[in-house]
């Protein structure tokens, strides 16, 4: 369950003074204002030495989305996503998430207008460094190619008629054993024409690539776990351009808007140096969001990396990118409040402040719907509300794709947590009926522990939980029923 961009929402546009009073910067913040506000509530938020100065004004705000705006470098750079990804946490007394966030940014303010300004419908993602995965009735993506990391020939296809099958042949298209000079083309070009007879046909642009292999903060390396006989992706200057094992390197131009997807690679998304991955993305590699590590990546990633990837793509079509960023940031404050031991939560926490997503986070940039049927499991979140300011909750599960059994997979990747679509007062949420076990209730997020150890949910089957809150006002921040 998301917030639907048909539903009224309030958006903070933050940008500091100084970006605030140069004309291209100042046109970003309008901009992101004005296109939020035929859509519900937006605010321009200014802050001067540091943005934490703005926590009170936010928190009174209550913002559904932020979207910060940092000039490169100077404004954004880690510490700002440290800090940043902190206060989203600090708006209210509890002490999860408040806000779903992005932090928007480019090269050049001109970059960061363009990016805020298109849409996207995720059609055609390239897993440029991966397997494409089977788990039927799942099927992540409408269409895809994936390139695996540690082979010079293998290759995935799923196809849009084949209702997510996959299909492997050991030879790459056109036989380039080079997958940088592919990726690179296909980057460049309006539209792919790959056709594999008797398979089916893959068309139109790249709308997501998603990495593998290894990062840092200004190349790529494709293959795993050495370079091997394939070369690199690389940015400076603000762009970005392949560069090849053999032959000369190739400028990326990107003619369509994609997503950058670093799901699990270090450094990708650092913003300390202008040269940076980051801002060729948003340049000459027509970036609208993008996800990255401001750090190395290890262990105890798994819910700010594969977490965020299952929970967006598992259930293809229910959650933005952002959200899912927001989500499984969460979950993953959740497991260490409330661990189960599964899994080393000391190695968690680090990076719920070093992953960042970048980008207007209540863009209309969706990953295509490919129905229920598609999904690893169903989610209904239903509300109604009385008439007086008490709204009644039903939050129910129903596996579809396999039985869920309670373990270190569930935890990070299947636990049900969802944004509330009205906001509550949870000092009065009292629940109804518990199918599962504890239920953290906040103001606009529900997380259930729906299992617990041993515990197993079949195939088909469904488990439910409702509770009662009032509604709060989205503005005073008090609930709207008195006492």
């Amino acid at each position: 369950m998301t917030i639907a961009h048909s539903q009224q929402y309030s958006y903070a546009v933050v940008i500091s003074s100084e970006s605030y009073s140069q004309s291209e910067w100042k046109i970003v913040a309008d901009s992101l204002a004005k296109k939020h506000s035929s859509r519900g509530k937006a605010h321009i938020f200014t802050w001067s030495a540091s943005v934490t100065e703005l926590k009170s004004s936010l928190s009174v705000f209550k913002p559904d989305y932020i979207g910060f705006i940092a000039r490169p470098v100077t404004e954004c750079n880690s510490s700002f996503i440290v800090t940043v990804s902190r206060l989203c946490r600090q708006l209210d007394s509890d002490p999860y998430g408040d806000a779903v966030w992005g932090v928007i940014t480019g090269y050049d303010a001109s970059d960061a207008l363009r990016a805020i300004s298109e849409s996207l419908m995720v059609k055609t993602v390239l897993a440029a460094s991966g397997n494409l995965s089977y788990e039927p009735p799942i099927r992540r993506f409408y269409q895809a190619i994936g390139m695996t990391c540690d082979s010079y020939t293998k290759t995935d296809y799923q196809f849009p008629e084949k209702l997510g099958k996959v299909y492997t042949e050991n030879r790459r298209p056109e036989n380039e054993q080079d997958r940088i000079k592919l990726v690179s083309k296909w980057l460049n070009t309006e539209s792919l024409d790959i056709e594999i007879s008797g398979q089916g046909k893959i068309s139109g642009p790249v709308d997501c690539i998603i990495t593998g292999g290894h990062g840092n903060v200004n190349l790529w390396q494709c293959h795993y776990p050495d370079a091997g006989t394939e070369g690199y992706m690389r940015s400076s200057g603000g762009k970005l351009f392949g560069a090849p094992y053999s032959g000369n390197s190739i400028d990326i131009h990107s003619p369509t808007p994609k997503i950058y997807w670093c799901a699990s690679n270090c450094l990708m998304g650092n913003p300390d140096n202008r040269n940076n991955f980051v801002y060729a993305a948003f340049r000459t590699g027509h970036a609208v969001q993008m996800f990255g590590f401001v750090n190395n990546a290890s262990s105890g990633n798994e819910f700010m990396a594969w977490g965020v990837y299952d929970r967006v793509t598992k259930s293809a079509g229910t959650y933005t990118l952002p959200q899912g960023f927001f989500l499984s940031n969460n979950n993953a404050l959740f497991e260490i409040q409330n661990s189960g031991r599964q899994i080393n939560t000391r190695l968690v926490e680090k990076f719920m402040d070093s992953t960042v997503f970048y980008g207007d986070p209540a863009a209309d940039v969706k990953f295509q719907d490919l129905g229920d049927s598609a999904k690893v499991y169903k989610t209904e979140l239903l509300n109604t509300s009385d008439g007086s300011g008490t709204i009644s909750y039903t939050f129910t599960i129903t596996m579809l794709a396999h039985d869920l059994e309670y373990g270190a997979g569930y935890c990070y990747q299947f636990r049900p947590i969802s944004l509330l679509p009205v906001r509550i007062d949870p000092a009065t949420a009292v629940v109804t009926r518990n199918d599962g076990h504890y239920a953290e209730i906040t103001d606009n997020l529900v997380i259930w522990e729906m299992l617990s150890s041993g515990e197993r949910l079949p195939k088909g089957s469904s488990r439910t939980l409702q509770w009662t809150a009032e509604v709060e006002d989205n503005t005073t921040g008090i609930s709207s029923k008195k006492s």
